[in-house]
């Protein structure tokens, strides 16, 4: 039988929780490389170099990532880690500063830790990190030997963060559930598999109960119980069912339909990734004849303005104009997951009958 060993980070979320890294890192080393966001950096550098300094630790540079998760950023940060001797690297900000972090700790052969400031992805739990030109075009899934050794959520700093980025997680982090569901849909599961899949109803069910209130306390920027679940299964619930369920099962009809969005020069500039992905849900849901989890979600959707239209993501509704979108969503690696094939005319159906339901 093949070998199979799962590893998992430890997670803490807490409010004010940077005053207690240091104490917490003590056992790994002594030196540390921490990297990330400029606006990351400028609201955590302060606190983390205090709880350093009384824990005995040495921060040899807070240096920006480069702002793209690039193969000559990873090097570049890996080799500055070599050359200082230092004991780990730490990953602050969002998920290219994050994925910039743990590969350069890869390769220089360092333990990585993350503090995200945003709860918009599961970079922070993830052994893996998308690398991207510098154009920031899609390169390449770097897959690590190790995921990150602790996650550090401070509830307060990602509650202070723009609100959008929570509210694109949640739309991404509710994808996770119904592509599982369907790419794994008539096969024999692996233990691991078949746990993940389980898992991810963690990644729909408390994000409907808590959503609206979380992103209503992110906009008062108020660290609450309902924020707090918002950002644990958008960061830790959605990297557990990904590392649990195999390439094999993660991704389906949402992110192939991204993919062929990003075509879009209104998509790129002015979308998130998860409010498109969100959309992407409903397409799914529409193809599969889900009738009354459409519904369900709409409503959702609706109390929290994610988009149910296409308009709502400042896309014409036009079959010539959506071509292109739907020859690249039918050929992404994601579309292949499903249990049937999937052609542009499904597509373009499952938007009609979304456009159809307009008040």
């Amino acid at each position: 039988m093949k070998s199979l060993t799962v590893k998992f980070p430890n997670y803490t979320i807490q409010e004010k929780l940077l005053s207690k890294v240091g104490e917490m890192l003590r056992s790994y080393g002594e030196t540390v490389l921490v990297m990330g966001g400029r606006t990351a950096l400028e609201k955590t550098e302060e606190e983390l170099k205090k709880s350093f300094k009384s824990n005995g630790l040495e921060a040899v540079d807070f240096m920006w990532y480069g702002g793209e998760c690039t193969y000559a950023n990873i090097n570049k940060a890996a080799e500055i880690a070599k050359l200082e001797g230092v004991d780990m690297i730490i990953g602050v900000g969002g998920g290219k500063a994050l994925d910039t972090a743990k590969a350069a700790a890869e390769r220089a052969g360092l333990p990585s830790f993350t503090i995200p400031t945003t709860a918009a992805t599961c970079a922070a739990t993830t052994p893996l990190s998308i690398v991207y030109t510098e154009k920031g075009d899609f390169e390449a899934l770097f897959h690590l030997n190790e995921p990150p050794v602790h996650i550090f959520m401070d509830s307060s700093i990602i509650a202070n963060a723009p609100t959008k980025y929570l509210w694109a997680g949640i739309g991404d982090t509710i994808a996770k559930y119904y592509e599982v569901d369907l790419a794994s849909r008539g096969k024999k599961l692996s233990h691991s598999a078949a746990m993940g899949k389980e898992l991810s109803t963690m990644c729909v069910e408390p994000l409907i109960e808590f959503g609206k209130k979380a992103l209503q306390d992110s906009e008062n920027k108020v660290a609450s119980y309902e924020l707090e679940q918002v950002i644990l299964n958008n960061i830790i619930s959605t990297g557990m069912v990904a590392m649990l369920v195999g390439d094999e099962n993660n991704g389906a009809i949402a992110h192939g339909l991204f993919y062929g969005f990003t075509l879009l020069e209104e998509i790129e500039k002015y979308h998130l990734h998860g409010e498109v992905v969100a959309y992407g849900v409903l397409v799914l849901l529409a193809i599969d004849k889900q009738d009354a989890e459409l519904d369900r979600l709409i409503t959702f959707y609706e109390d929290i303005n994610l988009p149910t239209t296409l308009g709502k993501m400042d896309v014409k509704h036009e079959r010539e104009y959506l071509e292109t979108v739907l020859e690249k969503a039918i050929n992404a690696p994601d579309m292949k997951k499903t249990p049937y094939p999937i052609t542009k005319d499904m597509i373009f159906e499952a938007i009609e009958k979304l456009e159809a339901r307009k008040v």
